[in-house]
């Protein structure tokens, strides 16, 4: 009996286009990030999902309730898949950063998992707490199919989880925004069969500013 997990990224939020650490900050979705949203929801709705969740921030709650508008489904906030508190970064852009503080911020790009930034969360500690979160999520809807809608940040973490990929690869991997990525769970050990997809979106899930 196989468990499926469809974790997927929020839309474009203004924070994005503004290249912004945006953190546990609040940020709307742009335009092009309502558009990505809707065509993700016509992409996923035929899919049959157990439950739809998502982070309590309103960037992924928005993407999340416009899948819900395709299923007779509410989505439930799930407060532990909440994107990394950045500390001192929060809100601030990149430019500005490396400028205040070139030192890490060249650590932090070159080694992240063991990179402190000043006031924020460990990447350790955001994937123990993501994983967490999935592993609850995973046991109500066993055998079940269904949908997490988070961050570019602690979804990466939680795919590295299942990937048994070391968080200092944080770099590594993209997570687009709308990017669909899919984990199976199985009596052996968890799979992830799709990574950062976005052909849904055509020409929209080139490139984008949303990193992070």
């Amino acid at each position: 009996m196989t468990t499926r997990l469809f974790l997927i990224r929020h839309g474009e939020s203004r924070s994005n286009i503004e290249q912004r650490y945006q953190g546990q900050g609040e940020s709307d979705l742009s335009q092009l990030g309502l558009d990505e949203a809707e065509e993700l929801a016509r992409y996923l709705s035929k899919q049959k999902f157990s439950a739809i969740y998502s982070s309590t921030l309103r960037r992924s709650f928005e993407t999340a309730e416009m899948i819900s508008k395709h299923h007779d489904l509410d989505v439930m906030k799930v407060p532990e898949l909440i994107e990394r508190n950045y500390g001192k970064w929060e809100n601030m852009k990149f430019g500005d950063i490396k400028k205040r503080y070139g030192r890490i911020y060249g650590k932090w790009l070159i080694d992240p998992g063991m990179t402190l930034i000043p006031g924020a969360e460990s990447l350790k500690a955001l994937q123990k707490r993501g994983v967490a979160a999935i592993e609850k999520l995973v046991k109500k809807n066993k055998g079940r199919t269904f949908c997490v809608v988070g961050h570019g940040g602690i979804n990466r973490t939680i795919l590295f989880h299942y990937m048994n990929v070391d968080l200092n690869n944080f770099w590594r991997i993209r997570q687009a925004n709308c990017c669909i990525n899919v984990v199976e769970f199985n009596k052996h050990f968890p799979v992830v069969t799709l990574l950062n997809s976005t052909a849904h979106l055509g020409l929209k899930g080139i490139g984008g500013m949303g990193y992070y």
